[in-house]
Formats: C-alpha cells, sequence, structure tokens
C-alpha cells in the first residue's frame, strides 16, 4: 500500500474523527469517499463490497453490542479496518476487539495517529534529521513525564476519553503502565491529576487543567540526568519542541496518508490499544476507591478475560453452592420423607451434583493453556 495511489474510504459512526475524514476526503484530489454510514446498525457488508472501499475507518460510542456485532459483520471485509481507540469504554470489549481482528478475512488496524507523528518518530531517533535532537542526546536517561492537557469540557468521559488519545505516546517515552493512582478535587471532572509509575520505574503524571491564556495547548515536560525536552501540542497537531533553548517544528500527519501508507506492526498497535483502555480503566478505579491500582501486566487479552469470567463464574458457583447445601440440608431434617416423594431422593443427591459442577468448573481452567499468548506477554 502506497501513499500515492488513489483509495477509496468508507466511514462508519459518527465522531469528531469521522468528521475530520469527511473534511479531508472532500478536499483531496487523490483519495475519495464512498460509502457513509452514522448508524453502526445498519451496516452490510454486501454494501461495503458494492461501493468499492478498500479503507473503513470503524468509530463510534455507542453500545458495547452494536460495536462487536458491527466488527463482527466487517471480519468478512477483504480490505483494511482502522479501528479508533475510543470506540471501546471497557478492557474486556477491547479484547474482544482484538479477538475479532484475528478471525478477520482483511486486515483490522488500531488509529493511533500520534504514534506517527513526526515529532514522535524525530525525538525516539526514528529519522535521519541530524539538526534536530533526539530524546535520548537531549535528556540522557528519562526520569519523568508530565502531561498537562486543558480541557473546557465538563464531562468525566470526555477526560477520560482524552486521557485515553495521549496514553499511547506516554507509553512510547516511559513504557507500560504498572501502577496508578488519580486525584481530583471534589466532584468536578477538572482539575483531574493521574500519577503513574511505568514497568521501568518511571515516574509519568498526567493533569486535565482549564484552559487559561497562559497554558490553551496541551504540553509534555520531559526530564532525565542530563536536560530536559519541552513539547506543545498544537490544536492543529503541530508539535513545537524546545530542547536547550533551541526550537524545532514538526507538522501534523495527514490522517489520508497515515491510512494509505504502510502501517506499525498491528499486534503492537494492538498492545498499546488495549493497555491504554486498561490504564482507563484504573485510573476510574482509582478515583472509586481513593486509592493506589496496580495494573496486571503479565497476561493480556483472551487469557485475562477468561480469567476474569472464570473467577467471576466461580464466585457465583461457590455462593450458589453453599444456598443449595443449606436449603438442602434443612429440607432433609425438618421435611418428613413422604411429604416429597421422589424429589425428597433428589435432594438427597445434591451434595454428589455440586460436587461433579465442582469438578468440571476445575477441568475447564486447564482451557487457559491452550488460548494463545499475545507478542510480549
Amino acid at each position: 500500500m502506497g501513499g500515492c495511489e488513489s483509495m477509496n474510504f468508507a466511514l462508519l459512526g459518527s465522531s469528531p474523527l469521522i468528521g475530520n475524514f469527511e473534511s479531508q476526503l472532500a478536499n483531496s484530489k487523490i483519495h475519495r469517499r464512498v460509502y457513509r454510514s452514522d448508524d453502526l446498525q445498519q451496516v452490510e457488508l454486501a454494501d461495503l463490497e458494492r461501493s468499492g472501499a478498500e479503507i473503513v475507518i470503524f468509530d463510534g460510542q455507542d453500545a458495547e453490542a452494536v460495536l462487536l456485532a458491527a466488527l463482527q459483520t466487517l471480519k468478512g471485509f477483504p480490505g483494511i479496518v482502522f479501528v479508533s481507540p475510543l470506540c471501546p469504554r471497557t478492557v474486556l470489549t477491547a479484547y474482544e476487539f482484538e479477538r475479532i481482528s484475528g478471525e478477520s478475512i482483511g486486515e483490522f488496524i488500531p488509529l493511533l495517529p500520534l504514534l506517527q507523528h513526526a515529532g514522535l518518530a524525530q525525538l525516539l531517533g526514528h529519522t535521519k534529521d541530524t539538526a534536530a535532537p533526539t530524546l535520548a542526546s537531549a535528556v540522557g536517561d528519562l526520569e519523568s513525564i508530565d502531561m498537562q492537557r486543558p480541557l473546557a469540557t465538563t464531562d468525566s468521559e470526555g477526560v477520560l476519553d482524552a486521557f485515553t488519545r495521549d496514553m499511547p505516546v506516554l507509553f512510547r517515552f516511559a513504557g507500560s503502565i504498572k501502577e496508578v493512582v488519580a486525584m481530583r478535587t471534589g466532584s468536578e471532572p477538572i482539575p483531574l491529576n493521574v500519577q503513574c509509575t511505568s514497568d521501568s520505574d518511571r515516574l509519568v503524571r498526567w493533569s486535565a487543567i482549564r484552559p487559561s491564556r497562559e497554558q490553551s495547548a496541551a504540553q509534555i515536560l520531559i526530564e532525565g540526568t542530563r536536560g530536559r525536552v519541552r513539547i506543545q501540542l498544537r490544536e492543529s497537531g503541530d508539535w513545537d519542541i524546545d530542547t536547550s533553548g533551541q526550537e524545532f517544528s514538526f507538522s501534523a500527519m495527514d490522517l489520508l496518508a497515515l491510512c494509505t501508507e504502510d502501517p506499525q506492526e498491528p499486534d503492537y498497535l494492538w498492545k498499546i490499544f488495549s493497555h491504554s483502555l486498561e490504564v482507563r480503566e484504573a485510573v476510574a478505579k482509582s478515583l472509586q476507591r481513593g486509592r493506589l491500582v496496580r495494573i496486571n501486566l503479565d497476561g493480556h487479552g483472551e487469557r485475562t478475560a477468561f480469567m476474569g469470567t472464570m473467577a467471576s463464574l466461580g464466585c457465583a458457583l461457590l455462593l450458589g453452592s453453599l444456598g443449595m447445601l443449606v436449603l438442602s440440608a434443612a429440607i432433609l431434617s425438618l421435611v418428613p420423607e413422604d411429604r416429597f416423594g421422589r424429589l425428597y431422593g433428589w435432594v438427597e443427591k445434591v451434595p454428589w451434583i455440586l460436587a461433579i459442577v465442582m469438578i468440571l468448573f476445575l477441568l475447564i481452567q486447564f482451557f487457559a493453556l491452550v488460548i494463545p499468548r499475545r507478542s510480549g506477554d
């Protein structure tokens, strides 16, 4: 797939991201939109194929069941489906997205534009430009990352959405997050302060603040053993990087170019996609409980979803078994045998029936061994 080839786009869902694609496609002389549907429940694979679409942009904050049903429909699409990270709101749904992607005829890829920004590539040393510094040369050994995001929203979910969008960049600088503690003043969604520790023991801070004259754009301050780097993330998508008094600017990457050039490794992008949701849920739990939350980095995806489901079923099974044992014991000790007839004999067998169910439940746990681990686990 090359950036100069003409490609046909299909836009599914209703969101600011879809609006940006619509605007860029309207002004593009190379690519065009051939299909559009705001209602994800009305998506039909046959309509997509008849439209000649080669690339699908999937974004919409709908019910989880609707999102999953729409993705199931897209499994048969032979082209490329780019999935917005703000579609799912739970980790388990993100894992389901990843599972469906593994069963698709075409290719499902998380749409994470910030990870392919020219400014990030320069800081990570992935370009041949020697005029601008890399992160390693500017700060030495990285110690801490502090990001501030001015937000005008008064919606808690909107603040968490902004946090989810920013997380992939912070992961690239600091690594995966293992501990999270979140704090806010009163019941207002802003200001919100999130402090994290990465698996490489680097301190990561993210703050949602109210816009002001002094600061209207998001900024990232990276400090290390030899210096610091300040990054201004403009509303236009441009990055202004200040290091040792020198300033460098990098333009935002065109969304259409991002989707028509060779993408990054999908497995890596899915890992980032899911981990963003894991950290988002950890922030919500920390706010609710008022304490630090640790994130399990040893297992992801279907394996973690399976283990979580089994844990829930196990608790329900234990409670149900205890109730049935108490009820059967009461019947056997208090009710005459001739009162229930044949049913009395079944009541006597309740302990054996429960024992068989428990053994079957324990055997099911071995299915976790046949679920493949994701790369990097």
